[in-house]
């Protein structure tokens, strides 16, 4: 019996089932730690078994019917136990796949627990300069978006994408023959693009040219998003409700008389809160309109309840930690594979960089062949700066 080529001995020097199938775990798309559990064992126990029982009884020379159906029903029953298997590993592949994207997210928090950090020091290391040395500074913090204007062209055909709305354009409007002074052109999503122009009444020969055509396109001022500043050192003790009310109360009443505390609840919206959990103080970055912002900036610190809170613009953008690009999180990005935050490699991520001993090399720059000695997300990083000067660009801050 040891010498049949149908023998379990045998079996296993050739190709054992149950080794092919713990080898294609291990060589899967994802990397997965072995998970020794009561069930997978209990799987694997019961697939040695039948085919243990198919080798016995096939090494005992020709089969008969009965052994013939046996045999057939032991096949049947390890094709359901491999079933199991996959259900069980499709089950551990998709835990893999939630992890990671809650690895993305969290680092995203820390990138955004970081700035915060920065921003602290920055505060506290300038903690001495009043009000008065502020305005007599002229106030050089205070953000203020370039004076450009901008027109938006979008097509009515959905399907259309940005290249050929922007050939489409190109086509119709000639900036020689109607004298225009164009800063620049860039993509939008739903296929449009945003046209920056020197002056206003160069925009409005863009928005009249379109609107006269019958070029299926639609020409608009671009919508622009409110601006988000962050108080940092709120009490925590306080609600959300209550330190509306004191920044209301103490701090907007009087210099803006014309809105009221219920006006002012519907103006102002939490995007959202940073800082330990246990902490007596937290971060709150909120979205406000362009008036109350400009008078909660100005004084550079908001007063909420018996607490003085520092004050300044967020102007924090998203960095997808999967491909290093601006503009969007991991769990919207659209690439398959990592692209790593220290060697600007793809293939990898940060946490598995075999290069960290390496001088960094940013992986957004090195995307647009730009110069990227330096590491990814640096505050000097150029590919930063554009992102935040677009983001800059794209707020409301009239009347700043």
């Amino acid at each position: 019996m040891d010498n049949s080529p149908y023998s379990r001995d045998r079996v296993n020097v050739a190709a054992s089932p149950a080794k092919t199938m713990a080898q294609n775990l291990a060589q899967s798309d994802l990397s997965i730690e072995p998970v020794s559990t009561s069930e997978i064992q209990r799987w694997m126990s019961a697939i040695d078994q039948h085919l243990n029982e198919v080798c016995s009884i096939t090494s005992e020379g020709k089969l008969n019917s009965e052994q013939k159906l046996k045999v057939s029903n032991l096949c049947r029953k390890i094709g359901s136990c491999t079933s199991q298997m996959a259900v069980f590993y499709q089950s551990l592949k998709q835990k893999a796949v939630q992890v990671r994207i809650l690895n993305e997210d969290l680092m995203e928090k820390c990138n955004l627990t970081d700035h915060i950090l920065d921003l602290t020091k920055t505060i506290k290391d300038s903690g001495t300069v009043s009000f008065a040395d502020m305005v007599k500074k002229g106030s050089s913090d205070f953000i203020r978006p370039n004076n450009l204007n901008s027109v938006a062209i979008y097509p009515n055909n959905k399907l259309k994408s940005s290249d050929e709305t922007k050939v489409l354009v190109q086509k119709m409007i000639r900036p020689d023959q109607v004298k225009l002074h164009i800063r620049g052109v860039r993509k939008t999503k739903n296929g449009g693009v945003i046209i920056s122009t020197e002056t206003k009444d160069d925009a409005e020969k863009i928005k009249n040219a379109v609107q006269q055509s019958a070029s299926g396109l639609t020409a608009d001022e671009p919508s622009k998003r409110k601006p988000r500043i962050v108080i940092v050192g709120v009490p925590s003790s306080l609600t959300e409700t209550e330190v509306y009310r004191c920044i209301y109360e103490q701090n907007i009443a009087e210099k803006i008389p014309t809105i009221s505390m219920e006006s002012f609840l519907t103006l102002v919206k939490l995007s959202h809160k940073s800082g330990k959990r246990d902490s007596q103080t937290c971060n709150f970055v909120i979205e406000v309109p362009a008036n109350i912002r400009k008078a909660l900036i100005s004084q550079s610190r908001v007063f909420i309840n018996w607490t003085s809170c520092p004050v300044r613009d967020f102007t924090l953008v998203t960095r997808c930690y999967r491909c290093q690009q601006y503009g969007h999180a991991a769990k919207t990005c659209r690439e398959v594979n990592s692209t790593c935050g220290h060697c600007g490699e793809t293939g990898h991520s940060l946490s598995e960089c075999a290069k960290k001993g390496d001088s960094p090399k940013c992986a957004t720059c090195s995307r647009f062949k730009k110069p990227c000695n330096h590491k990814t997300g640096d505050a000097e990083c150029p590919a930063r700066k554009i992102a935040e000067y677009r983001y800059i660009n794209s707020i409301d801050y009239e009347g700043a």
